[in-house]
């Protein structure tokens, strides 16, 4: 009995030990450690889900929008805008490199050819919404330099404060971006995204739930501070590792929504 017992207790430090040294380790990390976690962290080998997005006026007025969307990891994306009849048809398509831009795509049916988006003119609107073509791409972690700058819990979960600041030559409309990292999963919860004149333009929330094994964001806002106008975004239905197969992320796919 009392060699079980100093097992038991043995086995109580050791566990105790080990926890004391993760959480040295995670106080230990810098800021561009803890960004490399995001990028790098475990993603669904594929989902897809239906997207509310609306679009809010500084009057509070809305209009809504209904998409179709699919991932593959977090290397591709398209989408299909389903309602209403001034969007519909509409689709977007994005390829995400780590060493060089992202590639990205709209097809509008008023043109009635798939535009490739120029680099010059991510710049502008999503669709009307509060991202610009710049925020529906994936930052690189080597365009960045990466202070971190403090913690703080949100809604319960403990993060880090990561300030982002471009290194010099990266084209990008902002100044600096501060992100707020779920310590647990590695998952980015906020991002406030600062002007050329470092002053607060843009606010980003997200809210994850768990999907089988992972950790996904269900809802996103992106709200401008300087024109009163947010978007918000609320994904359904979310089904990861569905086999989705990797040709439908081409462009000859954007003229006809998959079903």
């Amino acid at each position: 009995m009392k060699t079980r017992s100093s097992i038991a207790a043995l086995m109580l430090i050791l566990s105790i030990s080990w926890s004391d040294a993760l959480l040295t380790a995670q106080e230990q990390m810098t800021g561009a450690q803890i960004m490399e976690k995001v990028d790098t962290r475990t993603v669904p080998v594929d989902s897809r889900m239906e997207t509310i997005m609306k679009l809010i006026d500084k009057r509070g007025s809305v209009r809504e929008r209904t998409l179709k969307s699919y991932r593959w990891g977090d290397d591709k994306q398209i989408m299909w805008f389903l309602a209403p009849a001034d969007v519909k048809g509409s689709s977007f398509l994005k390829h995400t490199y780590d060493d060089r831009d992202d590639d990205m795509w709209l097809y509008l049916p008023s043109f009635g050819k798939v535009r490739r988006i120029a680099s010059h003119a991510k710049k502008g609107s999503f669709m009307g919404s509060d991202f610009t073509y710049e925020d529906m791409g994936d930052r690189k972690l080597k365009d960045y330099e990466y202070k971190l700058m403090g913690e703080e819990k949100i809604d319960g979960k403990e993060c880090w404060i990561v300030e982002s600041i471009p290194n010099k030559g990266v084209v990008t409309d902002y100044s600096k971006i501060v992100s707020w990292v779920w310590k647990t999963e590695y998952m980015l919860i906020k991002e406030d995204f600062y002007d050329r004149r470092n002053q607060l333009k843009k606010k980003k929330v997200l809210e994850p739930v768990n999907v089988g094994k992972y950790w996904v964001a269900q809802f996103m806002s992106m709200e401008n501070l300087k024109s009163k106008h947010k978007t918000e975004i609320y994904m359904n239905n979310i089904e990861v590792d569905t086999g989705l197969e990797e040709k439908l992320f081409d462009t000859r796919y954007m003229k006809r929504i998959h079903r």
